[in-house]
């Protein structure tokens, strides 16, 4: 299993990827409450996700590799599909 640290900046990385991306989707004259929507989304699933690592010291000791393998998978999802909405969005009026 990878360290909690490497968890919350994978979590970090890959949120503020989505984010960057967000933003240059301006560039294709996207409206800023499309965007906003995709952003919000992004950052609260990151502080939830985030919670959920720090929580994972309450979680039994026999458990916690799943948890933490559950919370990757998760992230994994959650920025897919930020990443096919952005996408979907550049290819409607492109």
């Amino acid at each position: 299993m990878a360290s909690i640290r490497r968890l919350k900046k994978d979590i970090d990385y890959l949120t503020f990827a989505v984010i960057d991306d967000s933003v240059n989707c301006l560039a294709y004259g996207k409206t800023t409450e499309e965007i906003a929507e995709i952003v919000e989304a992004a950052v609260a699933k990151r502080n939830e996700l985030r919670g959920r690592v720090c929580a994972g010291k309450q979680v039994p000791k026999g458990e916690r590799k799943a948890h933490y393998k559950s919370i990757g998978k998760d992230l994994l999802e959650s920025v897919d599909e930020a990443f096919s909405k952005l996408s979907e969005m550049v290819k409607a009026k492109a």
